[in-house]
C-alpha cells in the first residue's frame, strides 16, 4: 500500500512541477518577445524546511531549474536558502510558491 501512496505522490509532483515549468517558460518568453520587458529582479532569503543534504539538493536544482528562479546560496547552518528571482515584485506570493514546492518535496521524501 505504501508503495501505492509514494507512486502517487511521485506522479503528482511530476505534474505540478511540469505545470510550472511550464508557466515559468510561458512568462519568460512573453516579456522576452513583448517591446518592454516587465521583470523586477532580487533576491529572497527562504527558510529551509528540508533538512537532509539529499532534500536540499533537489529541492535547490529543481527550483534552479525553473526558468527566472535561482539559488544563489545557503547559509552555514544549512536553514537559509538566498534565491535570485527575475520577477520579484510580490515578494511574499514568489516566497508562497517556493514554500509550495519545499512542502510537496517533503511528502515525496517522508
Amino acid at each position: 500500500m505504501k508503495i501505492f501512496i509514494k507512486s502517487y505522490r511521485i506522479v503528482m509532483f511530476l505534474l505540478y512541477y511540469i505545470f510550472k515549468m511550464l508557466q515559468a517558460n510561458l512568462s519568460i518568453a512573453f516579456d522576452i518577445l513583448s517591446p518592454k520587458m516587465n521583470t523586477s529582479p532580487g533576491f529572497i532569503e527562504v527558510l529551509l524546511r528540508v533538512s537532509s543534504n539529499r532534500d536540499i539538493l533537489l529541492f535547490t536544482n529543481l527550483l534552479s531549474m525553473t526558468p527566472g528562479t535561482l539559488s544563489v546560496d545557503i547559509n552555514s547552518d544549512q536553514n537559509t536558502l538566498l534565491v535570485h528571482c527575475l520577477y520579484n515584485e510580490d515578494r511574499e506570493a514568489v516566497v508562497n510558491e517556493i514554500e509550495q514546492m519545499q512542502d510537496k518535496i517533503l511528502k515525496l521524501t517522508v
